[in-house]
């Protein structure tokens, strides 16, 4: 009788199998870390834990518990005020009568004040090498900060900075008298223009008190210690 040849299968060694499987493993998930390392860390962009009288966030109605968006515009009105909470150990007050553009998109974290006035305590913003962590933008001088209790207060011809309890560092918008305010317990200077050039004067604690921003940072469970800088 005639015998039908058959083939052998050939057979694969199974640690052969699992092998080819870590590698590509390995491969996909050093391809993805590679990938997640160039994408932008998202920013804590933060929300309101609180709003008294009338206040208007993106042209709406204020509430508590609000996202921020990319640039989220604030006013409030007389006897109106709102606060905004980030990372959880930031607070920042916006004052009444004030128009304002926050940029909390960032890591570096931006607010454009066109009036009114904002107090902040900051104690965990990122740090930037050589650059500041917080900027607070007014018509005449920009405050920098990488870290401290601040107030700064704006009309169209003048800017109060104050640094309430920590280190400011100030100059004006056309980038000339630049200053570094270090402070216990308050250090201000007033910004004003006239005849199209910036004068910068000393000045005392206007526009705030100490029991507004020892409220404030009590809002995120710190204490002012006023006999140190922080």
């Amino acid at each position: 009788m005639k015998q039908i040849s058959r083939k052998r299968a050939s057979i694969v060694d199974p640690s052969i199998i699992l092998a080819l499987c870590v590698i590509l493993s390995a491969m996909a998930s050093c391809s993805g870390k590679s990938q997640g390392a160039s994408a932008p860390i998202p920013a804590s962009r933060g929300s309101v834990i609180f709003i008294e009288g009338t206040v208007s966030i993106d042209g709406k109605p204020g509430e508590i518990g609000s996202a921020l968006g990319a640039v989220t515009r604030i006013e409030t009105g007389p006897a109106s005020s709102c606060e905004i909470m980030f990372d959880g150990r930031n607070v920042v007050k916006i004052m009444q009568n004030t128009f304002a553009d926050l940029d909390f998109s960032k890591v570096r974290k931006e607010i454009k004040l066109q009036k009114g006035g904002v107090a902040a305590v900051l104690k965990k913003v990122e740090t930037l090498a050589g650059k500041d962590s917080f900027l607070i933008s007014a018509p005449t001088a920009v405050a920098g900060v990488r870290g401290t209790t601040l107030c700064v207060w704006a009309d169209a011809d003048n800017s109060y900075v104050c640094a309430c309890n920590g280190k400011v560092h100030t100059i004006d918008a056309k980038g000339s008298n630049e200053q570094d305010l270090e402070a216990s317990h308050h250090m201000a200077r007033l910004y004003s223009v006239k005849d199209g050039s910036i004068s910068v004067a000393q000045a005392g604690m206007e526009h705030h008190t100490d029991a507004i921003v020892e409220a404030l940072a009590a809002k995120i469970q710190y204490k002012i210690d006023w006999t140190k800088i922080d």
